[in-house]
């Protein structure tokens, strides 16, 4: 009896402990990942500082996006080092958001009704709830198959659900080959009919050319110092003939 004890307070203890296991890694994602240590989870959650948005700021471009089975989408956004997500319907009405901070690419997912944030430089998914709770943190293991996870699944610029595809576009003409994000998001049914449920073409539009007269002036002006310069040049070199 002594011993039936014994091995019943084992087995409840393994089952706990391998409870406690598939609770911390219970994030519905296509990446293989592993535990954090409670430390780093808390480093890393200091260092992206997470902010909760209940009201929609300044559109931008979309760096990444996903599409859950409710037709929810969250779209990711970046300006240099402040990123942010944030969930729309499908008829394009904001739902809430969340702004963060990191220093390199980010990804994000659909885990149900939540989202997963992949980092790329730290390899780290961060689930976060409708309330900008924080679920879960994990780690992405440095594998092949995550590599190509990365490339052909987090980044891809079309989603489907159902019978409608979701696509990221730019509508720039030949300044689209220059884009390095989009700035229109389009449902297309299985008619073939389009619909814009997001647009910032025009800003970004603008936004380029403005880039491209600044370079065009300095270059300019680059070339007109050196043409005034080799000018100058011939004229000591003929006075000194």
């Amino acid at each position: 009896m002594r011993y039936a004890n014994v091995l019943l307070v084992v087995l409840i203890a393994v089952c706990l402990i391998s409870g406690s296991r598939v609770e911390c890694l219970a994030m519905d994602t296509g990446f293989t990942t592993e535990m954090l240590s409670e430390e780093d989870k808390k480093t890393f959650l200091n260092n992206i500082k997470i902010s909760y948005l209940e009201c929609e700021s300044k559109k931008d471009a979309i760096e990444c996006f996903d599409v859950n089975e409710k037709g929810l989408i969250v779209l990711g956004h970046e300006t240099s080092n402040d990123k942010k997500i944030c969930i729309y319907t499908s008829e394009g009405e904001f739902q809430y958001g969340c702004s963060f901070e990191c220093t390199g690419k980010f990804g994000v997912e659909f885990d149900g009704d939540n989202v997963i944030i992949y980092f790329v430089r730290s390899d780290v998914a961060v689930e976060i709830n409708s309330k900008g709770e924080v679920e879960n943190v994990l780690k992405i293991q440095d594998t092949i198959e995550n590599n190509s996870y990365w490339n052909n699944s987090v980044f891809q610029n079309k989603r489907t659900q159902v019978d409608r595809e979701y696509v990221l576009k730019n509508d720039m003409g030949i300044l689209n080959l220059l884009a390095s994000s989009y700035s229109q998001l389009v449902i297309i049914d299985n008619s073939g009919n389009e619909e814009i449920i997001y647009d910032v073409n025009s800003e970004q539009l603008s936004g380029m050319l403005k880039t491209f007269v600044v370079i065009f002036v300095f270059v300019f002006i680059v070339l007109c110092t050196v043409v005034v310069a080799l000018i100058k040049g011939l004229r000591k070199y003929k006075k000194l003939k």
